[in-house]
């Protein structure tokens, strides 16, 4: 019973927040449906007014429905620390460019197509509306509610997980195939969820202030848009890693140059703790948890090297590993498939039906179909095979011993990572943000300093 009353307490907190993003991302497939009809120009507008409403949205529930002020949701001014705010906002922005064009001085810049006259007009006139309107929606209404109501890292995970899924495209995702989709996945919405905790960071750093947060984005989607050069990069996930590297880098400086407000500590601890005991408590909890991201990554290199090491020793030369890079066995392999190969002795243990690995004469390299037919020879076995997606069989049969095994194990999507190295720097590099937006994000545990009483 007290299981059931939590979680429907949990849910009426989270009502309002999914409401309002319920209607944002109504608003923005709409918009998508609506752009297959539109000019470029027209969509430029299309998209204005919907950020235009995405803001009304937000005013609509702060003050219709919550009965506020827009200003406890970070939309106030802030005239003292406005330079302050405009100063750390461009130092933020550049560490970003600085680590995403790092590429360029290596591998050489491209120059991109210059956009139109109106588009350029439009991008300069209503960036600031964008990026009002998403900030206003995901960190001052989205994480700020959840985050009174729930608590810092639970508010900060769900808003940031909205506005990924804001920023994902569905149309685009559902007419791409598996290899487009994971690329697109990684490149668009995993980097939008970093940002998102980013930026959420930073809002509840500078005392649940907009202003900063706005000036950064403002410039990120001028540079996305506006910039006339971009870096070039040897492959998507190469594109990734550094986009991941500038969020850290903004994670790193929001937590080097902005100071959380020691009163948040009391507002969302209960605790009595002064300015010098906060900044201690700090430092001691940066280390420690330098220290046990350190130990974890240890621990999962040392288990994911044991782990090949064993499969290896423990296989021996029965079995291997092999990724799939084309899609000519689909449905049943997609690209991107692991597959575990078993090593065959004999041709009695080839079947028709089986998938075999083998290494053909008209082609350099190894390639995984099924057998159609076998036929025995004088000196062996020939095997017809034929992708099951292809239309026609193979273009010459193959004999016994091209044969280096038969598929025992089919496992999606981990081919991935053999057939691409740089995503796996790329998935070291998600840990990695993972552990360090999760340290930025540990508050004082409450049992440090006394509690308030009656």
């Amino acid at each position: 019973m007290g299981m059931l009353e939590s979680l429907t307490r949990r849910m009426k907190v989270a009502a309002l927040p999914l409401l309002l993003f319920a209607f944002c991302f109504g608003l923005f497939v709409a918009y998508l449906l609506l752009a297959g009809f539109m000019t470029p120009d027209e969509t430029y507008v299309a998209y204005g007014v919907l950020s235009a409403s995405m803001l009304g949205l937000f005013l609509l529930f702060v003050k219709g429905v919550e009965g506020s002020k827009a200003s406890e949701y970070g939309l106030r001014g802030e005239s003292r620390s406005s330079m302050q705010s405009l100063s750390v906002a461009i130092l933020l922005l550049a560490a970003f460019l600085i680590v995403v064009l790092e590429p360029g001085f290596v591998l050489g810049f491209t120059r991109q197509a210059a956009p139109t006259l109106f588009a350029f007009g439009f991008f300069i006139f209503t960036t600031p509306l964008v990026a009002t309107a998403q900030e206003a929606v995901f960190r001052g209404y989205i994480f700020k509610t959840l985050a009174s109501k729930t608590t810092l890292v639970t508010g900060l995970i769900v808003s940031s997980a909205l506005f990924a899924i804001q920023n994902t495209n569905p149309l685009v995702l559902s007419s791409i195939g598996t290899g487009g989709g994971v690329q697109y996945l990684f490149s668009n919405t995993v980097v939008s969820f970093a940002l998102g905790i980013a930026m959420g960071l930073y809002f509840y750093k500078t005392g649940w202030s907009l202003l900063g947060p706005i000036i950064v984005r403002s410039g990120l989607l001028l540079q996305q848009n506006l910039s006339p050069v971009v870096a070039n990069t040897s492959s998507w996930e190469f594109t990734f890693v550094f986009q991941l590297m500038g969020v850290a880098a903004l994670v790193l400086l929001v937590n080097a140059f902005v100071k959380e407000p020691k009163l948040l500590a009391k507002k969302y601890l209960d605790l009595r703790i002064g300015p010098k005991k906060w900044r201690f408590l700090q430092r001691a909890r940066w280390r420690a948890e330098a220290k046990k991201t350190l130990r974890t990554f240890a621990v999962v290199g040392i288990v994911i090297v044991a782990f090949v090491i064993g499969f290896q020793a423990a296989a021996g030369s029965s079995l291997h590993l092999a990724a799939i890079p084309t899609g000519s066995m689909r449905p049943t392999i997609y690209p991107g498939t692991l597959v575990v190969v078993q090593a065959v002795n004999n041709p009695s243990q080839i079947h028709v039906g089986d998938i075999i690995e083998f290494s053909p004469s008209w082609f350099n390299g190894s390639v995984v179909h099924r057998v159609l037919s076998e036929t025995p020879t004088q000196s062996g076995f020939l095997y017809t095979t034929k992708g099951d997606n292809n239309t026609s069989p193979d273009p010459a049969p193959v004999s016994y011993s091209r044969v280096t095994g038969k598929v025992v194990l089919i496992i999606p999507y981990l081919g991935f990572l053999v057939l691409s190295p740089p995503l796996d720097i790329a998935l070291v590099a998600v840990l990695f943000m993972s552990s360090l937006l999760g340290s930025s994000l540990k508050s004082p545990k409450p049992s440090i300093g006394p509690r308030r009483r009656g």
